[in-house]
């Protein structure tokens, strides 16, 4: 009720945004199968398809980089529906071509367009909504990327099966249908009830103190949390199969506590904390985080992987809003589409990291597992962030 109760709040604006999300995002069939799909029907090699997969990432990674100039120059209600469109269009080509190399600038191109809904979103997101209602506006709209991409992948499983090639149809059927709803609910004016409806950038100033050293710290801060939160994604499944004895299905299990404990609950803790410093959140985060990627350490007692999913999941629940709202906080109203274009490129890095670090540790007998080291890094960031919220040069105390 607390979550249902958020998210009539919103304004009208971001009611719009909500739903936009969540059709986009349930979308997500085509790329959790690429992989697969490029090996199956093309034929390809694993290697090369490690490689086109990784162009994916590439192309989030520079848009990541580059969006918050084109936000600036095109504005972010510009950049959603042609982000979506373009999208649509992509999938719609790929499984009509046969030719590796152009698959090479297509899946460049598919993580470039993809990729721009989401800092486009953020930027909508603090563009709507007051600065103390911001850190609620966010949890809202990690509940619809959660929400569809718990639907997506599921119904790419089984439609990958009878039909790889409708994944990608299906895929770019829902993109479609998320850039109608965009040009007919996308320009709402948002209303007066709900959460305060703001002006571009309000409560951020002109010139924020400090930027360049804050922005720094924060998004170093973010970065092991990217990478960390990455494993689950990227490790998850091979280390439960090859490297402990449990059974397969513990993999879904865990995945499925991870969800629904984020779909539950996520909304009504940051209605909990809204008023809670940005520092103690984020210490809070780290140390719940840190704690339970050190117990998934333990991989062969199940009992132990449940309970260490619960502490990782309400760490994720309070630590991702409250970087997004923390970054809004400190940036200028100049540099905040820049800023959480930084900040989205962190969760690329993470991705492409994530992996290649993790099979390198477990391939090492001496060397520690990567939930252990994840864990103390992230327990080591607690400790971090509470020394450095005593600077003002490092950390904007009144966020």
């Amino acid at each position: 009720m607390g979550t249902y109760r958020a998210l009539r709040s919103l304004n009208t604006r971001l009611q719009s945004l909500f739903m936009i999300t969540l059709v986009f995002r349930m979308g997500t069939l085509a790329f959790p199968f690429y992989a697969a799909y490029l090996i199956q029907q093309h034929a390809v090699s694993s290697s090369t398809a490690g490689l086109l997969v990784g162009l994916y990432g590439a192309g989030a990674l520079c848009t990541d980089l580059v969006i918050g100039a084109v936000i600036k120059r095109f504005s972010a209600h510009r950049v959603i529906p042609a982000s979506l469109l373009f999208n649509a269009l992509l999938l719609l080509i790929i499984p009509s071509v046969g030719n590796t190399l152009a698959l090479l600038l297509l899946s460049f191109l598919w993580g470039a367009c993809y990729e721009a809904f989401t800092p486009a979103t953020y930027s909508e997101t603090v563009a709507h909504s007051s600065l103390d209602a911001r850190k609620v506006a966010f949890s809202c709209n990690r509940l619809a990327i959660n929400i569809g991409m718990a639907i997506g992948p599921l119904l790419g499983s089984l439609v990958f099966l009878r039909n790889a090639d409708a994944v990608f149809y299906i895929n770019a059927a829902l993109s479609l249908l998320a850039l109608g709803a965009c040009l007919v609910f996308g320009r709402a004016t948002p209303t007066t009830s709900g959460l305060p409806v703001a002006g571009k950038g309000e409560g951020l100033p002109e010139v924020a103190p400090h930027e360049r050293s804050r922005l720094l710290v924060i998004l170093l801060a973010a970065l092991p949390v990217h990478v960390a939160y990455a494993l689950p994604p990227t490790f998850l499944s091979a280390f439960i199969i090859h490297y402990t004895s449990l059974p397969t299905y513990y993999v879904g299990v865990i995945f499925f506590i991870n969800a629904l404990l984020v779909i539950v609950f996520e909304v009504p803790i940051n209605l909990r904390m809204a008023q809670v410093s940005s520092s103690r959140s984020l210490v809070a985060g780290f140390l719940l985080a840190g704690v339970g990627f050190f117990l998934m350490g333990f991989g062969q007692v199940g009992a132990l992987l449940m309970v260490a999913t619960v502490l990782w999941s309400l760490g994720e629940m309070i630590v991702f809003p409250g970087i997004t709202h923390y970054i809004s906080s400190i940036s200028s109203r100049g540099t905040v589409d820049r800023n959480l274009g930084y900040y989205s490129a962190g969760v690329n890095i993470g991705v492409m990291i994530a992996p290649a670090l993790a099979f390198m540790l477990v391939s090492r007998p001496s060397l520690p597992s990567p939930w252990l080291l994840a864990g103390f890094i992230l327990l080591l960031f607690a400790v971090a962030v509470g020394v450095m919220k005593t600077s003002t040069v490092l950390w904007n105390k009144q966020a």
